[in-house]
């Protein structure tokens, strides 16, 4: 399925993600579809006090996706809309196939328990998913704050450095490089008293070398290089309160191979406050 393929339900967060693909579908002309699955025990009703309908299918399925869809972005639109009976998570990576640009959900669906920070479908989809997976939460809307990327010298990260100016640019925002550095450890503590300074010089000259290998051409303005002490995951869900938008690879230098996705993809994509792009 060629284009942007966002997953709705009844949930606040799922309007939240439709809202956001269509923006983005817009603005780099990919086509949006939007999918609801559903099943005999998970049915989807508009009526929030509806029962279980022993005789629901697909055609009823399809209503309510029509609606929430013209609830969300108006009945003028030109999603198109497809209905499955199957689990969202396994629905939506069969549907991408090997063609979709970007899958698109909420971070928790109707089911969802309010303590999680991700739900089910979302954790299945980034742990599976053979394109970028975008997270939206219900407080999407931030227009015009700039994307933020996370740069750690990983192939994943080059990917979504490359992603992220793409972004950048069909959306005109402006794009900040961000790369988290820490003094290093020995199993045995500290050999000398690191030079910090020096750290955060070699960090610079790092994070200027990683960004002059993408084209930033058209952007609206040329790349900001931000270096800050701290752990990644932790850099980047502070850089998430500015931004309207983090970028990061599935997995960075340090995780194992056989993980689909990394401690610090795991932990942006759980609590951050802006959407959050992982690129596998």
């Amino acid at each position: 399925m060629k284009g942007i393929l966002v997953g709705v339900d009844e949930s606040s967060y799922s309007h939240a993600a439709l809202v956001w693909a269509v923006a983005y579908g817009s603005d780099s002309k990919l086509p949006v579809t939007a999918l609801l699955a559903w099943d005999y025990i998970g049915q989807h009703h508009i009526d929030p006090d509806a029962v279980f309908d022993p005789g629901y299918g697909s055609e009823m399925a399809e209503n309510v996706l029509d609606q929430l869809v013209d609830r969300a972005i108006g009945p003028a639109h030109d999603v198109a809309l497809v209905v499955e009976c199957n689990h969202a998570g396994p629905a939506l990576v069969k549907a991408a196939g090997d063609d979709a640009s970007l899958i698109v959900v909420g971070a928790r669906g109707m089911s969802g328990f309010k303590g999680l920070m991700l739900g089910s479908v979302s954790r299945y989809v980034l742990h599976s998913a053979p394109c970028p997976v975008a997270v939206i939460r219900d407080n999407a809307a931030r227009e015009g704050e700039p994307v933020a990327v996370g740069i750690d010298g990983s192939e994943p990260s080059r990917r979504a450095l490359r992603w992220a100016v793409e972004y950048a640019r069909c959306r005109q925002l402006e794009l900040i490089a961000v790369h988290a550095w820490s003094i290093p450890y020995s199993p045995y503590g500290l050999y000398a008293p690191p030079d910090l300074s020096k750290q955060a010089h070699t960090a610079e000259q790092f994070l200027a070398h990683e960004v002059a290998k993408v084209d930033a051409s058209g952007l609206v303005k040329p790349i900001e290089l931000r270096v800050v002490e701290g752990r990644a995951s932790g850099v980047l869900r502070e850089m998430s309160a500015l931004s309207s938008l983090v970028v990061i690879g599935s997995r960075g230098h340090g995780q194992l191979t056989n993980m689909l996705l990394g401690s610090v993809s795991d932990q942006v994509s759980h609590y951050a406050s802006s959407p959050v792009v992982v690129i596998p």
